[in-house]
């Protein structure tokens, strides 16, 4: 798991490349979790032929039913709807029938390819990985997968300094997969901070939920690590200047400031609320300074603009919204089904999922989310279950702005692992057989 999380920031690190499957590249990461997935089917089977029993948790059957369907959509929906749905293509390369003078890209008539056998193959993965990670956290505690998570939000600081530092030949080495690399990309002047990936929504949306994750437990435990791996991915997130990044830092950060607000009156001494005001008080003096003494305010209007107010109106707004509605024309004219996983290009996590997997996809989807995430934490693992829910809900805030395609993305899968780890005790993990679901009360750890 360790594995997983690290290469969880390169971003466009590819180990294999088949440009016949619709564009697929095997990133470092996938490589990763295929061998954890081949790894924990070894053990099963092992425990299997030893005549042990295996629980499954609800959101694996629920995420199992998603995968399920994902391949019953890209194998029978496509061809069910095939030459009668318009679609707005995965592959650039196709023509199409232009919809509007404000962008080049036009739909074709839905018929089977090559990302549909991508894109399931992503999901499926996303779902062994789950199975495979929720056994293992669970083993190992979830102190394990808070382990896992700072090393990959060391690594992601890293990437980040290279990028800044501007080390394009070191950079290089890593940048490896067959994407667009957006590396010289600016707003209003300012160059955006790509880390280890080929753009910078994706590093700002990564980096916006690790920032969730160690903010909160930062402001639960009082950890100096938790604070500076916050700090720093946060101040990342931001100079990545994407609108999906900066938009996920919002949200976390006005919910951080209600969760502070409710528990300082518990939880904090006078003398740390002083020292947290003088602090707060200094970083006010010095960004007045900085926006009377120098061009800041200008620039940050600038920006403000390029990336939120204008963004709708230009022709990367407008394209974004001809894809998302797409999503819904597809849903509607295949009415509620989908027409298949890796049949279109949507935007937006909901209005991909609607589309491509339609509305038994999409609820079995969401049955998996509200099942990893809800439920109480064994005692001493609340602080990590708080975290691991931030850091999703800045995922999904960032996918619901940005994704294209229905994978949830192993940072996703990740967290909604280490959410059910934080609620199996460690030594009760194989107590259970087959047929039992776990329950989700509040269970205490073995002394």
């Amino acid at each position: 798991m360790i594995l997983v999380a690290v290469m969880m920031p390169f971003g466009m690190l590819a180990i294999v490349g088949l440009p016949k499957l619709g564009g697929l590249s095997l990133l470092a990461v996938n490589v990763a979790s295929a061998a954890a997935v081949g790894a924990g089917i070894l053990l099963l089977l092992g425990r299997l032929m030893r005549g042990d029993r295996i629980r499954l948790e609800p959101s694996a059957i629920a995420i199992l039913i998603f995968a399920a369907y994902t391949i019953f959509s890209a194998t029978v929906l496509v061809r069910l709807f095939s030459g009668e749905i318009m679609v707005f293509s995965l592959s650039r390369s196709a023509g199409g029938v232009r919809v509007s003078t404000a962008f080049l890209w036009g739909k074709v008539w839905l018929s089977p390819g090559s990302s549909n056998i991508s894109q399931t193959f992503y999901i499926v993965l996303a779902s062994g990985l789950f199975i495979v990670a929720v056994n293992q956290l669970s083993r190992r505690g979830a102190a394990f997968g808070d382990q896992c998570m700072a090393w990959a939000a060391g690594v992601n600081l890293g990437l980040g300094v290279l990028d800044m530092a501007a080390l394009d030949p070191v950079l290089a080495l890593i940048r490896t997969a067959s994407y667009s690399l957006m590396n010289e990309a600016t707003v209003a002047g300012i160059p955006r901070v790509i880390g280890g990936f080929s753009e910078s929504a994706s590093f700002g949306a990564f980096s916006a939920v690790l920032f969730a994750y160690f903010a909160t437990l930062a402001l639960r435990t009082g950890r100096r690590r938790d604070a500076v791996l916050a700090l720093g991915n946060g101040v990342f997130a931001c100079l990545a200047l994407s609108a999906t990044g900066l938009l996920a830092v919002a949200v976390v950060t006005c919910i951080l400031l209600v969760q502070v607000q409710v528990r300082v009156p518990e939880q904090t001494s006078r003398g740390m609320l002083l020292g947290f005001a003088v602090v707060l008080a200094a970083g006010g003096l010095g960004l007045a300074a900085a926006l009377t003494m120098t061009d800041a305010p200008a620039m940050v209007a600038s920006v403000i603009n390029d990336l939120i107010i204008n963004k709708s109106q230009s022709s990367s707004g407008l394209e974004r919204s001809a894809w998302m509605m797409g999503g819904l024309e597809a849903l509607q004219q295949s009415m509620g089904p989908g027409v298949g996983a890796g049949s279109l290009r949507s935007n937006g996590l909901l209005f991909v999922l609607l589309g491509s997997v339609g509305i038994p996809g999409t609820a079995a989807f969401c049955a998996f989310l509200i099942l990893a995430f809800g439920g109480r934490a064994i005692a001493g693992q609340e602080d990590t279950l708080a975290a691991t829910r931030l850091g999703a809900v800045a995922a999904l805030v960032s996918l619901m702005l940005s994704a294209t395609v229905p994978d949830p993305g192993v940072p996703l899968i990740f967290l909604a692992a280490l959410a059910v780890a934080t609620r199996r005790n460690p030594a009760t993990v194989d107590a259970a057989p087959m047929p039992r679901m776990p329950h989700l009360q509040t269970r205490s750890l073995v002394q």
